[in-house]
């Protein structure tokens, strides 16, 4: 029997609004039906399969460029060089997924990075419209649904740590020795349930975030849903393992319905 891989997947999500309006399923049918679209410029391409379910709307996406390209590939079986049988013409779209939830307006992404890609699309096709990303979150609202620790990730001017109460001076003058220009602390928690010591201590962060350069908290909420707050703002995500095939390629029904199914648990 063939073993089955699975690789992680990690979506992001950001509720996203079209004439300050939350999306409508009904407007995005009659202006961007079901099928594929691509759009090609000098260099890149993005190529985009999108289809409805329910109330979702399901998005598999690749974007590529034609260079750099090396003319020589190594092969790991001959552990020899061989030409690149990609031409100079082709590309290799690297796979991202996203879903539009329309009972929310929140769109989940599995790379941030290419979020823009998405929006560019819908201004494409909602040419008079504005679309607007909102973090709607404060530091209040993490804090409440806050119910437990992964990680802290705090970066400052070394001597700002004990200005700022999160360390003693003795430590702050230790780590100012070394004559960096930005200090990072790391602590890790491991899922650890939290209290009122620890969201006390997170209260006291965000009561110093003046003094600090990055703030990172990482935890889950109630639903053991992951949460990230930084400097940028406040975002939800979702962990999911999906199938991959022989070349590492995710199978999109199995992302979707692995996605879906914990975003329902989320509206729940």
């Amino acid at each position: 029997m063939k073993k089955i891989i699975k690789k992680p997947l990690i979506f992001s999500g950001v509720f996203l609004y079209l004439d300050n309006d939350k999306l409508s399923i009904d407007n995005f049918h009659k202006h961007l039906p079901s099928g594929s679209y691509t759009n090609n410029g000098d260099s890149k391409v993005q190529i985009f399969d999108i289809e409805y379910e329910e109330s979702y709307l399901k998005m598999n996406f690749g974007e590529g460029i034609v260079g750099p390209r090396n003319p020589n590939v190594y092969n790991f079986d001959t552990k020899e060089e061989e030409p690149n049988p990609r031409t100079k013409n082709q590309v290799e779209p690297r796979q991202t997924f996203a879903v539009v939830d329309f009972r929310t307006s929140f769109v989940w992404i599995s790379n941030s990075k290419k979020r823009v890609a998405l929006i560019d699309l819908f201004k494409d096709y909602f040419k008079t419209s504005s679309i607007v990303v909102k973090e709607i979150y404060d530091e209040g609202q993490f804090i409440e649904m806050l119910k437990s620790l992964d990680n802290i990730k705090i970066s400052a001017v070394p001597n700002l740590f004990s200005d700022s109460g999160i360390l003693s001076k003795t430590l702050s003058e230790e780590i100012n020795g070394y004559e960096a220009s930005v200090a990072t602390l790391s602590l890790s928690y491991n899922n650890r349930l939290t209290n009122n010591y620890l969201i006390g201590k997170v209260k006291s962060i965000f009561e110093q975030k003046n003094s600090l350069k990055s703030i990172v908290i990482a935890g889950k909420d109630e639903n053991n849903l992951g949460m990230l707050f930084n400097t940028e703002g406040f975002s939800r995500k979702i962990d999911i393992e999906a199938i991959v095939d022989e070349d590492e390629m995710f199978s999109p029904e199995d992302v979707y319905r692995k996605l879906i199914y914990k975003i329902k648990k989320e509206n729940a």
